[in-house]
């Protein structure tokens, strides 16, 4: 029991530790700020290898919210992005305003 959960813990900080290397930024422009306050979504520039999946377990890893959907939009510029939908009511414009966005 005790080996599985410092396993976990272990799993835990190796995701915290690559977290900055496929999450790069947080996107706050006047589109990202009306998603963060009417539809309780955050915009994050990410890196191009990574995953759905990888990018909700990072986010649910690092900032403890529950995700409902991840959809990922490759930009013209060549930046990945992801649009993360969270399950609880105002969670994003609570996690905005824990991190100084809004």
């Amino acid at each position: 029991m005790a080996e599985s959960k410092n396993m976990e813990e272990t799993f835990k900080k190796e995701l915290s530790a690559q977290f900055y290397d496929i999450v790069q930024k947080i996107i706050m422009s006047e589109k990202s700020t009306r998603l963060v306050e009417f539809e309780n979504k955050m915009t994050f520039q990410v890196a191009k290898f990574a995953t759905k999946p990888m990018i909700k377990l990072l986010i649910e890893n690092e900032f403890g919210k529950k995700v409902k959907s991840v959809n990922t939009v490759n930009a013209i510029d060549g930046k990945k992005r992801a649009i993360v939908t969270f399950k609880d009511e105002s969670v994003a414009s609570d996690l905005a305003s824990e991190l100084g966005l809004i």
